[in-house]
């Protein structure tokens, strides 16, 4: 039998020169627009599919959609409607009539594997109750009060968003943004606004003369303890409680806030960097990275700020970089770069004080 995963060039898609030279075919702004409206459908078809342990089930043994209901409690209507969801998503393959987890399933999706996110899915499962608010949240500048269920931040605090955040971070950002910001010749990084640790640990591994000290809040700083050790790091990298508004890091001669200034309102992020450059020594560098739309290489960074309008308090949005350039101008840096893309979804600014 021939394994079944679709293709994902145009013409397959609807889409294209060859597409549109079909009569009655419909444009390729047809098509992306259709994409567009029904792009919930995606990630509703992996959620679900976690929940229900589908690619564990795979995993044990491939089967029939009919074999595999059975296995999940499914009837057979619903076991053949999620799979074939997840095979037009390219997350499972069809040999015949028997379904097969995908490599990226097998690598990102089961539960044994270093690379699982099943916790960061779930926690954006839980999003789906505010977003069906979102006009709301858009007319109230307000974030949406309701309850909420699942794996979400509000069930354990910031230390919680931490550890669902360090999952993306890895997966996406930490190893570009540490191999391509060169630190030679630095000899001390104040990492403010850590988190998890997972960018204090990237960057650590990519600069091993570099000393550390990891600063959040004292909740946070548990995970990024645990994650620093299960690193064993702990010699380079010391997790510090602490008011990165506030707090200084005296000894560091160049300092990070990666993904931190667009959690606050502008004014706020502002101020920390005016507070970053006035502690920071003469000669020291400031790095910041975050979701730069400008050079995004998907649409994520443009689309991340509605995330914020349902949950975010404190008026934080996804920070161009002419906007950054401003801040660190305002405080008086000087040599600012400009923006470079280290990930797909994410882009670093330096700058001297």
């Amino acid at each position: 039998m021939t394994m079944v995963n679709p293709t994902t060039n145009n013409s397959a898609n609807g889409s294209g020169p060859e597409a549109e030279s079909r009569p009655g075919w419909p444009s390729d702004d047809a098509v992306r627009l259709h994409r567009i409206m029904f792009g919930y459908l995606s990630s509703k078809a992996l959620f679900p599919a976690l929940e229900l342990d589908v690619f564990e089930e795979l995993d044990r043994r491939p089967g029939t959609a009919e074999e595999l209901g059975q296995r999940l409690g499914l009837a057979d209507r619903p076991a053949r409607l999620i799979l074939l969801a997840l095979l037009g998503e390219q997350l499972v393959s069809l040999d015949g009539e028997v379904y097969h987890n995908t490599p990226l399933a097998e690598r990102f999706l089961l539960r044994d594997s270093p690379d699982y996110v099943g916790a960061l899915a779930a926690h954006q499962a839980a999003h789906f109750e505010r977003f069906s608010q979102l006009t709301k949240a858009l007319l109230d500048n307000e974030p949406i009060r309701a309850a909420v269920s699942g794996d979400h931040p509000q069930f354990g605090g910031p230390e919680r968003f931490a550890e669902i955040t360090r999952t993306a971070a890895q997966m996406m950002m930490a190893d570009g943004m540490a191999r391509q910001t060169s630190l030679v010749g630095r000899r001390h990084l104040a990492d403010l606004g850590c988190g998890s640790g997972v960018y204090s640990i990237a960057l650590a591994r990519a600069n091993p003369g570099l000393a550390i000290t990891a600063l959040d809040r004292p909740s946070v700083c548990e995970l990024a303890t645990r994650s620093v050790a299960a690193a064993e790091l702990e010699t380079r990298i010391t997790v510090r409680p602490g008011d990165i508004f506030a707090d200084t890091v005296p000894d560091a001669d160049v300092a990070i806030l990666s993904n931190v200034a667009e959690g606050f309102g502008s004014a706020r992020a502002e101020q920390l960097v005016k507070h970053v450059y006035e502690w920071l020594p003469a000669g020291g560098e400031l790095i910041v990275h975050s979701h730069m739309w400008e050079h995004a290489g998907t649409s994520f960074p443009f689309t991340v700020g509605l995330i914020l309008a349902v949950n975010n308090p404190m008026g934080g949005e996804p920070y161009g970089e002419g906007v950054t350039r401003d801040w660190l101008t305002a405080a008086g840096f000087r040599d600012i770069t400009p923006a470079v893309a280290v990930s797909p979804i994410s882009a670093v600014v330096r700058a001297t004080k």
